[in-house]
């Protein structure tokens, strides 16, 4: 009897806790971030942690993917650090101010010998009807001044390494994207097949790699859904 009253206990307890965790809000103080691995060289994929506390979501992610948007903690000189999955080798680190309600993204460029860390505040505004957003970031540390197109449609021009540009609406559709230095066409990449922009959706094109780089680490562009 005691053995089956201590079980009992324990079910009604838990359930109880179950119940909690599931009317709990999010923490007031919060923010949305998304983290993104566009960091070439980082086998098997990066950790992610702000304060030295691991974000639950965002470990193991594999270079050109992400974390999707996280809920976080917000303030002044949050410290976002990379790690290297299963190692533990740091990648780069940086305080950033995370305001409460807004959202961002915090990309992990360069290449593994140099990484470079890039943050930004995401507009998540919704398109006008029957549109869709885009923008485009340069992670790549090469000295290039980069045009960005959505087929002929230009993103923007003269980006240059670490450069985020700001969103632009685009009627959806099915577009090629590509991306690169007008003044040497060996720069200029495409994704491989023409890409869906879909109404409603909001979008960035990311560039990795670098010109002179091989496999993983040779020039690339990943779209990310941001919506």
């Amino acid at each position: 009897m005691r053995s089956t009253l201590v079980l009992a206990l324990s079910a009604a307890t838990l359930s109880g806790m179950v119940g909690c965790k599931k009317n709990n809000p999010a923490p007031s103080n919060s923010a949305n971030v998304m983290f993104v691995n566009g960091c070439p060289g980082t086998l098997p994929g990066i950790d992610t942690k702000l304060d030295n506390i691991n974000v639950s979501g965002a470990l193991n992610i594999a270079f050109g993917n992400n974390s999707g948007y996280k809920n976080v903690k917000a303030g002044s000189a949050v410290t976002i650090a990379y790690f290297i999955t299963n190692s533990g080798t740091p990648v780069i680190s940086n305080a950033v101010d995370i305001t409460k309600d807004l959202n961002y993204t915090a990309f992990c460029g360069g290449i593994i010998t140099a990484p470079k860390f890039v943050f930004v505040q995401d507009d998540k505004t919704a398109p006008a009807n029957n549109t869709a957003k885009i923008r485009f970031v340069n992670l790549s540390s090469d000295a290039m001044s980069v045009t960005a197109n959505v087929q002929n449609i230009v993103i923007d021009s003269g980006v240059t390494s670490l450069e985020v540009t700001p969103y632009l609406s685009v009627t959806a559709g099915t577009y090629d994207l590509k991306a690169g230095d007008p003044s040497n066409i060996n720069t200029v990449v495409t994704i491989g097949s023409a890409q869906t922009l879909a109404a409603g959706k909001i979008y960035t094109l990311m560039l990795t790699g670098t010109v002179a780089g091989t496999g993983v680490s040779a020039l690339k562009l990943t779209l990310i859904n941001n919506n």
